[in-house]
């Protein structure tokens, strides 16, 4: 795209940009996304055989000029790329500059002729796309619009619209979504879709209608690691393609394993392939969280030590999920934020609870949640109260090394991969890992018993790089799979501290 798109959509007053969900889109984006795209139709687009690529929500055209660019460089004439094209948006100054966009494309081109694009203003919710269901392939960013936020809740226009694409009411299910479901619609058996969605699409339950739609199409989950618009949103792009219909009385009763959407996700975050054998945690510990409303109690309880009638012994110490490090405490070095109030040194002072929580003063495990690699922490005189969303892994021996056995495992590199090809996709972020209590009881542990003991002792002693060599080996890894499970938790774990370090944390 020109200066002249990218100018209009970034230019848009952010008021509408919000409302309408209009991001732009960095060409590289645009060029990776037609890729994937055009990657199962290299032989149509290299044969004279008609070919359409739609961009219904297409706004300035990046799409289009990637697309053009991508047929171009697989033998198509540029007149014959611009044929291919289709443009639908609900704006029609947007539409006038994607026209205007592909004319200079063109002219660069050596095309004088008149453009054989076809562009059309019209609502992809509610108006009939350009070649309805015959097209090779949609692809696009279209716009989000999440029914939680006012500015992008639907109108009674779209209300009916969302509702008719996916037969029912589409409730709290972002716009981005329901236009995923319909760009599936559109494309004839065999076409391709590969829409941009929010990350939210792999796990959210409002999510889960559209997931279930497009399932038996999914094929792989594009996921860039980082933020890419100025929108407070994590991004990914499904890679869909229409099944062929089965013929009736074909006799094949074969049903096609469909990967999950998780298992999808992991893939395109890089997370290794390896099985894990050993017996469950929750064989030797209780997993446990607390609810939201112990939030907003224990928040209003919270105090600073040091401060009036806070000098008390019993005040046991607030730990939320930022003052976790793998087997490291950052309490009293970090400050906490805690429904809006800043802590330096947060402690809880139990009498002001208007209930008392159970499992609090016993030793544990605390576990953070939303993190590149799991983050735990012993608590072994049970002074360390765990703020909501943390985890408590409660053991269930009194025997004083069964807390470091546990932490070893939590803290183990196999761990996190196995954790992360659970819950893939499901977190706030690209790549973090983000486990329910649920989830973490299932987590296996190390089958070599001797060298978890020894993997434990070190990290006891503070040696954590030797620890978690020593603890992925006991899970019993072949050597290949040990170095891939520790070069990806390596650099999950380098990745983190440059954040924090960026953050200033």
């Amino acid at each position: 795209m020109s200066d002249l798109g990218r100018d209009y959509e970034t230019s848009l007053d952010p008021t509408r940009r919000r409302r309408d969900g209009v991001h732009y889109t960095p060409r590289a984006v645009a060029d990776e996304l037609v890729e994937r795209a055009f990657a199962v139709h290299l032989s149509a687009i290299a044969s004279e055989v008609p070919f359409s690529v739609c961009d219904p929500t297409c706004g300035a055209g990046v799409f289009l000029l990637a697309a053009a660019d991508a047929l171009v460089a697989r033998g198509r004439t540029p007149f014959d790329a611009l044929a291919c094209l289709r443009g639908m948006d609900i704006d029609p100054e947007a539409l006038d500059l994607a026209r205007t966009e592909l004319l200079v494309w063109a002219r660069a081109q050596g095309v004088t002729a008149e453009l054989p694009s076809v562009f059309v203003v019209g609502d992809a919710l509610n108006d009939q796309w350009p070649n309805d269901g015959h097209l090779d392939v949609v692809v696009g960013n279209p716009p989000f619009g999440g029914q939680l936020a006012g500015a992008t809740v639907r109108d009674q226009s779209a209300v009916a619209g969302a509702a008719r694409i996916l037969g029912r009411p589409a409730g709290y299910t972002d716009t981005a979504g329901v236009l995923l479901v319909r760009a599936l619609d559109a494309v004839r058996p065999g076409g391709s879709v590969v829409f941009v969605q929010p990350l939210s699409i792999l796990g959210a339950r409002d999510g889960a209608i559209v997931r279930d739609f497009v399932s038996p199409a999914l094929e792989s989950i594009w996921i860039p690691d980082d933020q890419l618009f100025d929108a407070a949103v994590h991004v990914c792009a499904p890679v869909l393609r229409k099944p062929q219909p089965v013929a009736a009385g074909s006799g094949n009763n074969e049903t096609d394993v469909i990967p999950t959407w998780t298992e999808l996700a992991a893939e395109a975050m890089g997370v290794p392939s390896v099985r894990l054998r050993g017996t469950p945690l929750s064989s030797l510990a209780e997993c446990t969280a607390g609810f939201r409303h112990e939030f907003y109690d224990v928040a209003a309880a919270t105090v600073e030590r040091g401060s009036v009638g806070s000098e008390s012994a019993d005040f046991p110490t607030l730990i939320t999920v930022g003052l976790i490090d793998p087997a490291r405490l950052l309490w009293g070095t970090r400050a906490a934020r805690i429904a809006g109030t800043t802590f330096a040194e947060p402690v809880v002072d139990v009498a002001k609870l208007s209930k008392p929580f159970e499992l609090r003063k016993r030793p544990k495990l605390l576990v953070a949640t939303q993190t590149r690699v799991i983050e735990a922490v012993a608590d072994y005189d049970g002074m360390l109260w765990p703020s909501v969303p943390v985890i408590s892994v409660l053991p269930r021996s009194d025997d004083a090394g069964a807390l470091d056995l546990l932490l070893a495992s939590l803290i183990a590199p196999p761990a996190s991969v196995w954790a992360a090809r659970q819950a893939a996709g499901t977190a706030r972020s690209p790549g973090a890992v983000r486990l329910s209590a649920t989830q973490l009881a299932q987590l296996p542990l190390p089958t070599d018993r001797e060298r978890w003991i020894e993997g434990s002792q070190q990290l006891r002693a503070g040696q954590l790089t030797t620890a978690v060599r020593t603890l992925t080996a006991a899970y019993g890894l072949s050597e290949h799979e040990q170095l891939a499970v520790l070069d990806w938790w390596t650099f999950r774990s380098q990745r983190r501290k440059r954040q924090g370090k960026k953050a200033g944390l």
